[in-house]
C-alpha cells in the first residue's frame, strides 16, 4: 500500500494509515467488518539504507498508525552472506523493542 523511493521522507499518516482507513471504510460500505482488515508493513530497504532508517519507519508506523505487523526485506542491505544478514536483522530488533 505505500509507496517509497530512496530520497522520499516516509510519513505513516499518509502512506499507511489514511489509505488503510478508506479500504476499511469501502469494507463497511460492503458489509464487512472493518476491524477484520488487517494490514501488514512491508519495508524494502535499498543498498543505501541503514538499518536506524529502517527502525525508524518501523517504530514511526507503530506509533502513528494501529499497524502492528512490520516484514523487511534485507535482500539489498545483506550482500555479504547469512552472517551480515543476521547482524541487520539482530540490530533491528533490538532498536525496534
Amino acid at each position: 500500500m505505500a509507496v517509497t523511493y530512496p530520497g522520499f521522507k516516509f510519513d505513516p499518516v499518509s502512506s499507511v494509515k489514511a489509505p488503510l482507513e478508506q479500504v476499511r471504510r469501502l469494507a463497511e460500505g460492503a458489509g464487512r467488518d472493518p476491524a477484520s482488515i488487517g494490514a501488514i508493513l512491508r519495508i524494502n530497504p535499498t543498498a543505501e539504507s541503514t538499518v536506524e532508517e529502517v527502525v525508524d519507519v518501523i517504530l514511526r508506523t507503530r506509533d502513528e498508525t494501529d499497524v502492528d505487523h512490520v516484514f523487511v526485506d534485507f535482500v539489498y542491505l545483506a550482500d555479504q552472506g547469512v552472517d551480515q544478514a543476521l547482524e541487520l536483522f539482530q540490530r533491528t530488533l533490538e532498536l525496534a523493542r
